[in-house]
C-alpha cells in the first residue's frame, strides 16, 4: 500500500531548477520514511533519515541563502529565521525520548511534509519572484538565475521503467535523482562548484540509507545474489568518497561535470540491471508465502 503524504504539483514550482529538484529531493525522502511506515520499517530509518534531511536541508538552505543574498532580498533575515526554525525542530526530533518510536516517526513525518509545502507556497516563491525582477512580480519570465526551458535539461529522468514496484525503494531512488538534477542545474548558471561538495555529502549519508535498506530486504529473504549486489553498493561508496578526495586537488569544474554525469549512469543502470532482479525475486518469495 502506498500513500504519497508528499504530492509534488505544479502549483509548488517556483522557476528556479535549482531549488524545484532540491524541493522535490525533499518530498521523496519524506515518501521513502512514510512507506518505511507502512512497511513496518519507519523506526529502523527514522534516525538516518532525520540525519539524511539535516544534511539536505543544510545544502538547500543555503542555496536559498545565497540566491537571497545575491540579489538583495530585503526579507533575508525573516526567510533566514524560517530555515533556522525547521533546523532547531529537526534537532527537537532528535533528542525526544518517545515511548511509542512510530508515534515519533509520524509527527516527523506529518510536520516535514506540512512545513515543506506551506514554505514552498507561502516564502519561496514570494522570494524567487523578487529575486527573478528585483521587484514583488507575479510574471513567470526569468532572465536572471532559473535555467530557461530551453536549456533545461534532466540528466537524470524517472521514467515508470525504472519501477521496482516496492515504493520505498522506488522513493529512495527518486529522491537521488532530483539530487543529480538539482546538481546538473547548477552547472547549467555555473554554480555546479558551490553545490558539489555539500551534494557529494548528501549523497554519501543517502546512498547509505538506501543501500541498507535494499541490503535488509535481501538478507531477511535469503536473496542468492546478495554479496555480488552488496559489492556493487560498496563501488559506488567508494567512487563518492574518491570524489570527495579530488575535489582538494584537481579542478572542480571538471570533476563536477564527472560526477553529474557517473552518479546517473550508475543510478540508472543499477536499477535497470541489479534492483529489478532483486525485486523480482523478492515478489516471488512474497507471492509464495502468500499462498
Amino acid at each position: 500500500m502506498s500513500i504519497k503524504i508528499a504530492q509534488w504539483r505544479p502549483e509548488y514550482e517556483t522557476g528556479n531548477d535549482i531549488i524545484d529538484e532540491q524541493h522535490k529531493s525533499l518530498f521523496s525522502t519524506i515518501n521513502a520514511l512514510n512507506s518505511a511506515m507502512l512497511e513496518g520499517q519507519g523506526e529502523a530509518l527514522l534516525g538516518k533519515t532525520l540525519d539524511s534531511l539535516k544534511d539536505y536541508t543544510t545544502v538547500h538552505f543555503d542555496t536559498e541563502e545565497k540566491f537571497m543574498l545575491d540579489h538583495k532580498y530585503p526579507d533575508y533575515v525573516e526567510h533566514k529565521q524560517k530555515h533556522e526554525a525547521l533546523k532547531a525542530k529537526v534537532l527537537s526530533f532528535e533528542k525526544k525520548n518517545y515511548d511509542d518510536l512510530s508515534k515519533l516517526t509520524n509527527a516527523v513525518s506529518h510536520f516535514l511534509t506540512d512545513w515543506l509545502i506551506h514554505h514552498i507556497k507561502d516564502e519561496d516563491k514570494k522570494m524567487i519572484s523578487f529575486c527573478r525582477h528585483g521587484h514583488w512580480s507575479e510574471s513567470k519570465t526569468d532572465h536572471i538565475s532559473s535555467v530557461s526551458s530551453d536549456n533545461k535539461l534532466e540528466i537524470a529522468q524517472w521514467r515508470t521503467e525504472y519501477e521496482t514496484g516496492y515504493i520505498l525503494i522506488d522513493n529512495q531512488h527518486q529522491s537521488l535523482f532530483h539530487v543529480i538534477n538539482a546538481l546538473n542545474s547548477a552547472m547549467l548558471v555555473g554554480r555546479g562548484e558551490e553545490l558539489l561538495e555539500r551534494t557529494l555529502e548528501s549523497l554519501k549519508i543517502y546512498t547509505t540509507i538506501h543501500f541498507e535498506t535494499e541490503e535488509e530486504f535481501m538478507l531477511k529473504n535469503n536473496y542468492p545474489g546478495y554479496l555480488e549486489h552488496k559489492a556493487k553498493h560498496e563501488l559506488l561508496r567508494q567512487q563518492v568518497e574518491e570524489f570527495n578526495q579530488q575535489i582538494k586537488i584537481q579542478n572542480t569544474s571538471q570533476i563536477t561535470i564527472t560526477v553529474s554525469h557517473f552518479l546517473t549512469d550508475w543510478l540508472i543502470h543499477h536499477i535497470k540491471d541489479e534492483d529489478k532482479k532483486m525485486i523480482a525475486f523478492l515478489r516471488q518469495k512474497r507471492e509464495q508465502k502468500q499462498k
